[in-house]
Protein backbone atom coordinates (compact mmCIF):
# COMPACT_ATOMS: atom_id res chain seq x y z
CA UNK A 1 0.00 0.00 0.00
CA UNK A 2 1.35 3.67 -1.06
CA UNK A 3 0.86 5.08 2.77
CA UNK A 4 3.40 2.30 4.14
CA UNK A 5 7.04 3.06 4.64
CA UNK A 6 9.60 1.77 2.20
CA UNK A 7 11.23 -1.27 4.38
CA UNK A 8 14.47 -0.33 3.35
CA UNK A 9 17.08 1.80 5.34
CA UNK A 10 16.60 4.82 2.55
CA UNK A 11 12.97 4.54 3.30
CA UNK A 12 13.19 4.11 6.98
CA UNK A 13 15.25 7.69 7.08
CA UNK A 14 11.50 9.26 5.77
CA UNK A 15 9.81 8.08 9.05
CA UNK A 16 8.35 11.23 10.88
CA UNK A 17 6.14 9.81 13.25
CA UNK A 18 6.65 6.84 15.45
CA UNK A 19 4.52 6.30 18.59
CA UNK A 20 4.53 3.98 21.38
CA UNK A 21 1.42 2.79 22.37
CA UNK A 22 1.84 0.30 24.82
CA UNK A 23 1.18 1.07 28.58
CA UNK A 24 4.42 0.40 30.46
CA UNK A 25 4.03 -3.22 33.19
CA UNK A 26 3.32 -2.02 36.64
CA UNK A 27 1.83 1.13 35.44
CA UNK A 28 -1.75 0.18 33.56
CA UNK A 29 -4.46 -1.19 35.77
CA UNK A 30 -5.32 -4.83 35.67
CA UNK A 31 -8.18 -6.38 35.25
CA UNK A 32 -10.50 -7.32 38.18
CA UNK A 33 -9.93 -11.17 38.98
CA UNK A 34 -6.55 -10.87 36.84
CA UNK A 35 -2.69 -11.62 38.63
CA UNK A 36 -1.61 -7.76 38.94
CA UNK A 37 1.81 -7.28 37.52
CA UNK A 38 4.69 -8.00 40.26
CA UNK A 39 8.49 -7.75 39.93
CA UNK A 40 10.66 -9.55 42.31
CA UNK A 41 14.32 -8.64 43.02
CA UNK A 42 15.99 -11.36 43.44
CA UNK A 43 19.79 -9.36 43.56
CA UNK A 44 19.83 -5.70 43.27
CA UNK A 45 22.60 -3.79 41.99
CA UNK A 46 24.03 -3.45 46.08
CA UNK A 47 23.63 -6.72 46.55
CA UNK A 48 27.05 -8.99 47.51
CA UNK A 49 26.23 -10.86 43.98
CA UNK A 50 27.29 -8.33 41.75
CA UNK A 51 24.85 -7.99 39.76
CA UNK A 52 20.64 -7.11 39.27
CA UNK A 53 18.28 -10.07 38.90
CA UNK A 54 14.41 -9.97 38.85
CA UNK A 55 11.49 -12.69 38.41
CA UNK A 56 8.30 -11.56 36.45
CA UNK A 57 4.67 -12.43 37.66
CA UNK A 58 1.61 -11.39 36.05
CA UNK A 59 -1.49 -12.24 34.17
CA UNK A 60 -0.94 -12.84 30.22
CA UNK A 61 -3.81 -10.18 29.56
CA UNK A 62 -1.87 -7.94 31.79
CA UNK A 63 -1.22 -3.98 30.25
CA UNK A 64 -1.07 -3.29 26.28
CA UNK A 65 -1.99 -7.61 25.25
CA UNK A 66 -3.01 -9.53 22.15
CA UNK A 67 -5.94 -11.92 22.69
CA UNK A 68 -5.32 -15.06 20.40
CA UNK A 69 -8.28 -17.58 19.32
CA UNK A 70 -7.28 -19.67 21.77
CA UNK A 71 -8.21 -17.46 24.31
CA UNK A 72 -11.94 -18.86 23.99
CA UNK A 73 -11.40 -22.21 22.37
CA UNK A 74 -8.32 -24.82 22.84
CA UNK A 75 -9.05 -25.34 19.47
CA UNK A 76 -8.79 -21.96 17.89
CA UNK A 77 -5.06 -20.44 17.52
CA UNK A 78 -2.06 -19.91 19.74
CA UNK A 79 0.78 -17.45 19.36
CA UNK A 80 3.33 -19.39 18.29
CA UNK A 81 0.32 -21.39 15.33
CA UNK A 82 -0.13 -17.49 13.97
CA UNK A 83 2.70 -16.41 11.26
CA UNK A 84 4.80 -13.28 12.40
CA UNK A 85 3.62 -11.54 9.44
CA UNK A 86 0.10 -10.91 11.22
CA UNK A 87 1.91 -8.64 13.79
CA UNK A 88 3.46 -6.22 11.58
CA UNK A 89 0.16 -4.76 9.37
CA UNK A 90 -1.32 -1.84 8.24
CA UNK A 91 -3.26 -0.10 10.54
CA UNK A 92 -5.91 2.88 10.95
CA UNK A 93 -6.54 4.54 13.95
CA UNK A 94 -10.14 6.35 14.10
CA UNK A 95 -11.45 9.01 16.53
CA UNK A 96 -14.71 7.75 18.31
CA UNK A 97 -16.56 10.24 20.39
CA UNK A 98 -19.05 9.70 22.91
CA UNK A 99 -19.64 7.66 25.90
CA UNK A 100 -20.15 3.96 23.64
CA UNK A 101 -20.68 1.48 22.95
CA UNK A 102 -19.18 1.73 19.55
CA UNK A 103 -21.88 0.72 17.19
CA UNK A 104 -21.94 -0.58 13.64
CA UNK A 105 -23.11 2.89 12.44
CA UNK A 106 -19.40 4.33 13.52
CA UNK A 107 -17.79 2.35 10.91
CA UNK A 108 -20.07 3.45 7.36
CA UNK A 109 -17.24 5.67 6.61
CA UNK A 110 -14.44 3.43 7.26
CA UNK A 111 -12.76 1.80 3.91
CA UNK A 112 -10.70 -1.60 4.85
CA UNK A 113 -8.18 -3.50 3.36
CA UNK A 114 -7.98 -7.11 3.99
CA UNK A 115 -5.92 -8.28 6.90
CA UNK A 116 -5.72 -4.80 8.04
CA UNK A 117 -5.86 -3.50 12.10
CA UNK A 118 -8.21 -0.99 13.28
CA UNK A 119 -7.78 0.55 15.89
CA UNK A 120 -10.51 2.45 18.24
CA UNK A 121 -9.43 5.69 20.39
CA UNK A 122 -11.91 6.45 22.10
CA UNK A 123 -12.87 8.23 25.29
CA UNK A 124 -11.01 6.31 27.07
CA UNK A 125 -7.99 7.72 26.30
CA UNK A 126 -9.56 11.16 26.72
CA UNK A 127 -10.12 10.14 30.09
CA UNK A 128 -6.58 8.71 30.27
CA UNK A 129 -7.98 5.16 31.58
CA UNK A 130 -4.90 3.15 30.73
CA UNK A 131 -2.76 5.59 32.59
CA UNK A 132 -4.80 5.09 35.73
CA UNK A 133 -3.63 2.07 37.83
CA UNK A 134 -7.31 1.95 39.06
CA UNK A 135 -9.64 -0.01 37.44
CA UNK A 136 -12.49 2.03 35.68
CA UNK A 137 -16.01 -0.22 34.82
CA UNK A 138 -17.33 2.42 32.68
CA UNK A 139 -15.34 2.33 29.94
CA UNK A 140 -16.32 2.71 26.20
CA UNK A 141 -16.19 -0.80 24.46
CA UNK A 142 -17.39 -2.74 20.72
CA UNK A 143 -21.37 -3.18 20.37
CA UNK A 144 -21.59 -7.01 18.97
CA UNK A 145 -22.98 -5.24 15.40
CA UNK A 146 -19.77 -3.40 15.24
CA UNK A 147 -17.59 -6.32 15.73
CA UNK A 148 -19.84 -8.27 12.72
CA UNK A 149 -18.97 -5.32 10.57
CA UNK A 150 -15.23 -5.64 11.53
CA UNK A 151 -15.56 -9.00 10.10
CA UNK A 152 -17.40 -8.57 7.53
CA UNK A 153 -14.14 -6.13 6.43
CA UNK A 154 -11.62 -8.96 6.04
CA UNK A 155 -9.49 -7.44 8.87
CA UNK A 156 -6.99 -9.15 10.80
CA UNK A 157 -7.09 -7.45 13.99
CA UNK A 158 -9.17 -5.41 15.97
CA UNK A 159 -7.52 -2.82 18.78
CA UNK A 160 -8.95 -0.26 21.65
CA UNK A 161 -7.59 1.72 24.32
CA UNK A 162 -8.75 -0.01 27.41
CA UNK A 163 -9.05 -3.50 28.90
CA UNK A 164 -11.18 -5.52 26.94
CA UNK A 165 -13.31 -5.13 23.99
CA UNK A 166 -16.26 -6.51 25.87
CA UNK A 167 -18.64 -4.37 28.17
CA UNK A 168 -17.25 -5.32 31.88
CA UNK A 169 -19.45 -7.99 33.79
CA UNK A 170 -20.69 -9.28 30.42
CA UNK A 171 -19.30 -12.74 30.88
CA UNK A 172 -20.92 -14.00 28.01
CA UNK A 173 -18.01 -12.23 26.20
CA UNK A 174 -19.75 -11.73 22.97
CA UNK A 175 -17.42 -9.51 21.15
CA UNK A 176 -14.14 -11.89 21.89
CA UNK A 177 -16.58 -14.74 20.38
CA UNK A 178 -17.04 -12.58 16.84
CA UNK A 179 -13.87 -12.04 16.61
CA UNK A 180 -11.56 -14.83 18.13
CA UNK A 181 -13.63 -17.42 16.18
CA UNK A 182 -13.66 -15.52 12.98
CA UNK A 183 -9.42 -15.14 13.36
CA UNK A 184 -9.58 -11.82 14.37
CA UNK A 185 -7.05 -10.83 16.52
CA UNK A 186 -7.55 -8.63 19.28
CA UNK A 187 -5.48 -6.09 20.56
CA UNK A 188 -6.38 -4.44 23.83
CA UNK A 189 -5.26 -1.41 26.35
CA UNK A 190 -3.89 0.45 23.68
CA UNK A 191 -2.22 4.30 24.79
CA UNK A 192 -3.73 6.22 22.26
CA UNK A 193 -3.79 9.23 23.57
CA UNK A 194 -1.24 10.91 21.61
CA UNK A 195 -2.24 9.71 18.28
CA UNK A 196 -3.24 10.95 15.92
CA UNK A 197 -6.24 9.28 13.97
CA UNK A 198 -5.17 7.98 10.13
CA UNK A 199 -2.92 5.55 8.57
CA UNK A 200 -0.22 3.45 10.02
CA UNK A 201 2.00 0.53 10.26
CA UNK A 202 1.48 -1.55 13.40
CA UNK A 203 4.34 -3.55 15.26
CA UNK A 204 2.41 -5.89 17.94
CA UNK A 205 4.98 -8.43 18.69
CA UNK A 206 3.96 -10.62 21.50
CA UNK A 207 6.53 -12.51 23.42
CA UNK A 208 7.15 -16.18 21.72
CA UNK A 209 5.57 -18.77 25.13
CA UNK A 210 4.33 -21.72 23.99
CA UNK A 211 0.97 -22.28 23.20
CA UNK A 212 0.01 -18.73 24.98
CA UNK A 213 -3.48 -17.65 24.54
CA UNK A 214 -2.58 -14.06 24.94
CA UNK A 215 0.73 -12.36 25.72
CA UNK A 216 2.04 -8.66 26.76
CA UNK A 217 3.26 -6.70 23.39
CA UNK A 218 5.33 -3.80 23.01
CA UNK A 219 3.38 -1.85 20.17
CA UNK A 220 4.55 0.73 17.93
CA UNK A 221 3.06 2.82 14.99
CA UNK A 222 5.04 4.57 12.36
CA UNK A 223 4.17 6.38 9.23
Amino acid sequence: MAWLPELSLEGLKHLNEVYDISVPLGRAPAFPGDRSYHREWLAGPDSDAGYSLSALSMSSHAATHLDFPSHLSSAGLSQESCHIGRFIIPAEVISISGAGPIISSCLHSFQAAKGQALLFKTENSQRGLMHDPSFCRDYVFLSSDAAELCVSYGLGLVGIDYLSVDRFEDESLPVHHILLERDVLILEGLDLCSVPQGRYLLICLPLSIENAEASPVRAVLVR
